[in-house]
């Protein structure tokens, strides 16, 4: 009776304290962060052959944008050029544990606070975006996947720069849906949609996914298509948080123009 008497008063605390229940999900995560880990260390032996080789894929594509650049302009853009500055910063994170079967699903990475982690960083892997940080505790950090219907994304094709609107179509990892596309469009199957870089999350032109299908049009202002995602979640074991070095600066002047609102 103690017990079951204990539970429930803790799940009252939880659900009415907003900063006890971040610190019971933090701590939630920590715990089964340790065990996961542990599975995942285990299991990731198993694909560690699959792994190296999309790592030398990925190599060898960097490689080869490095030295298309002109001569005069290889050693400025030096992988060991320590100057080099730029908006962005990725650090590497592993996936220790993922769901792709549910309504709202999320995953589990081996990266926290202590790794320069906050919430709503941007997370992609090497085939395309994953989703964006949700709750960090000292070592480990949850994501709102791409599989979640909170998460819309701004897109733009790549052939015509029209910008669009990516969501799940919550039933299939595999596929979602290209919303607000503009009526006098007339995308085909194939056609490659990127991030618009209009957000703070992602960077401009990372992998969303082809279209698949368009839908039938019921509207006269836009239209909907059927998107196959390029990241395939059920595989997802590496990944990297993107750090936007100005985020600070860009939410003091959002918070400012709202303040004149």
């Amino acid at each position: 009776m103690f017990v079951i008497l204990e539970i429930i008063c803790v799940s009252m605390l939880m659900h009415s304290l907003p900063y006890h229940k971040r610190k019971l999900v933090n701590l939630s995560n920590s715990i089964s962060g340790y065990f996961f880990d542990n599975k995942t260390k285990f299991n990731s032996y198993f694909s560690l052959m699959e792994e190296n080789q999309k790592i030398i894929e990925h190599n060898k594509l960097l490689m080869s944008k490095l030295y298309s650049i002109d001569n005069d302009s290889i050693s400025y853009y030096s992988l060991n050029d320590k100057s080099y500055d730029t908006i962005y910063k990725f650090i590497p994170a592993r996936v220790i544990n993922n769901s792709i079967y549910h309504t709202n699903n999320y995953i589990l990475l081996d990266k926290g606070k202590k790794d320069g982690i906050t919430v709503d960083m941007g997370v992609i892997c090497n085939d395309g975006i994953v989703g964006k940080i949700a709750n960090v505790s000292n070592n480990y950090s949850t994501v709102i996947s791409l599989l979640h219907p909170y998460t819309i994304v701004s897109a733009v094709f790549t052939d015509n720069q029209h910008i669009a609107n990516v969501c799940w179509d919550n039933k299939d990892y595999r596929f979602g849906l290209v919303k607000d596309i503009p009526y006098h469009l007339e995308p085909k199957k194939g056609d490659t949609l990127v991030t618009s870089g209009f957000s703070n999350i992602y960077p401009p032109n990372i992998m969303i996914g082809t279209i698949e299908e368009m839908y039938e049009n019921n509207s006269d202002v836009f239209s909907m298509a059927k998107i196959r995602f390029s990241t395939n979640f059920s595989t997802l074991r590496n990944v990297y948080i993107i750090k936007n070095i100005y985020q600070s600066e860009i939410d003091s002047l959002t918070n400012n123009i709202q303040n004149y609102e």
